[in-house]
């Protein structure tokens, strides 16, 4: 296994994974589209960085990490936005080496720690990240606004 780096051309096949990874976890609605995910990555200011995991010549996986500063920490963190890999490339150890190659980046920029949420009732997922020692954060929990609740509280 590799990895590679997207171009602009990898917009589209990024999309169809993202896609497949909404559907298993039950997203209900899904709004990305490839003109979002190529500002985000390839933008003036890009918001997120992205990998294919490559086997051979196809691309098996994905993960999709950007930065946040850790407020009592005070150094940078890596936040992993998404990691998918395709069902017929799964048990084979990707998922370790995506983590693994995470790891290395987040030490190499300084980081402190690796965050992500995951789906709660996601067993295969919580056996995974058990195994390589991930815990959760039992003392926070999730709280969003959207929605008309978002443009509510902005006064529109």
């Amino acid at each position: 296994m590799k990895f590679k780096d997207l171009a602009t051309t990898d917009i589209n096949t990024l999309l169809d994974m993202l896609m497949d990874l909404g559907r298993s976890d039950g997203v209900a609605e899904i709004r990305t589209d490839a003109a979002a995910l190529e500002l985000a990555l390839f933008g003036n200011h890009p918001a997120i960085s992205a990998k294919f995991a490559m086997v051979d010549e196809a691309v098996a996986a994905f993960v999709i990490y950007s930065w946040k500063w850790g407020t009592f920490t005070g150094v940078r963190d890596m936040y992993m936005q998404a990691i998918y890999v395709r069902p017929e490339f799964r048990r084979q150890g990707l998922g370790l080496s995506i983590m693994q190659h995470l790891a290395g980046i987040a030490v190499d920029a300084g980081c402190s720690r690796i965050e992500w949420l995951t789906v709660k009732d996601k067993q295969m997922s919580k056996e995974f990240y058990d195994s390589i020692g991930a815990v959760e954060a039992s003392h926070m929990i999730v709280r969003r606004v959207q929605g008309d609740a978002l443009s509510k509280l902005a006064g529109l």
